[in-house]
Formats: structure tokens, sequence, C-alpha cells
């Protein structure tokens, strides 16, 4: 629930999706309660940089643009929007992978740099992150009240991925 409230203004979802992971970790690797005030600690120490706002404005844009473009009768627009699609899902699969690999003091270009590397050489795990981002996408279509979770599920999803053995 504090992955959605300090996502609210959209911009800020990496931010919090970043703040989430770590005290998700923390959880798993030794038990440490999570706390509201830990949970501001990290988003601010996220925050810090402009990377982490710049991310999810840029992909705001240009996805917001690229769809404008294909409802608006681009010609070749259903193969676009197809494409389109499996790209900005892609990007965001990338974001939760960036998002998971964030601790304080690492650097969001660094971060985010990996997180595309890893993107494809854990080409299952990204398959597995796009799947999890339709089945929430869908969820949250069909029964909006579950926007609420939604933002936290995802990043379980991400920190699972990136805990993982690979087989």
């Amino acid at each position: 629930m504090l992955v959605c409230v300090a996502s609210v203004f959209v911009v800020t979802a990496l931010a919090a999706a970043a703040a989430g992971s770590v005290l998700l970790a923390e959880v798993a690797a030794d038990g440490r309660t999570p706390s509201v005030r830990r949970f501001g600690r990290l988003f601010r120490a996220a925050l810090a940089q402009p990377v982490a706002v710049l991310a999810p404005a840029g992909l705001l844009v240009v996805g917001g643009v690229d769809v404008v473009a294909v409802l608006g009768g681009l010609p070749g627009g259903r193969v676009f929007g197809a494409v389109l699609g499996l790209v900005l899902a892609a990007l965001l699969a990338t974001g939760l992978r960036g998002a998971a690999a964030w601790r304080p003091g690492r650097r969001w270009p660094e971060v985010l740099a990996a997180a595309g590397r890893e993107a494809v050489l854990d080409w299952r795990g990204s398959i597995g992150l796009v799947v999890a981002i339709v089945v929430v996408a869908v969820v949250v279509g069909q029964a909006p009240a579950f926007v609420v979770v939604a933002p936290g599920l995802l990043v379980l999803a991400a920190v699972a991925v990136g805990t993982r053995e690979r087989r």
C-alpha cells in the first residue's frame, strides 16, 4: 500500500518501487519489520537523483505520444500498436528490475543500465515480469479496487525475479 500511495503522482513510481523493494528484501533476508518511517527515508533517497523522476516522465510522454498516434489512425497502426505494447511492457519490466536492484547509495543510471542488460540475459525472468504486468492490468481493469495493492504486487514480482535461482 505504501508503494501505491507514493506512486500517486506516477512520476514517483520508480522511487516508490525501489523503496518498497528494499523493504521486501530486508524482510526476506533477515525478517526486519518494515515501517512507514523507513519507507519514507528510502523513498526520499531514491528521489534524490533526477533520473528517478525523469525516467517515468519520459516513458509517459513517449508512450502517450505513441498511443495518440496509433489511435489517431497512423498507417499500419495495428501492427505498430502491437509492437508498441510489447516495447512498453519490456520497458516496464526493465524499470521494475531496476527498482528491485536499487539500494541507497547506488546511482540510478548505473542501476537502470544493469537492469537493461539483465532483462536481456535473464529473458525468462523478463517474460515472467511482463506476464505479471499483464495479469495485474487485467485484474485492475476488472476490479478497480485492486489498484491499491497492484503496485506492491508488481514490486513483489520484481524482487522475486531478482532473487530467484536461475536454472
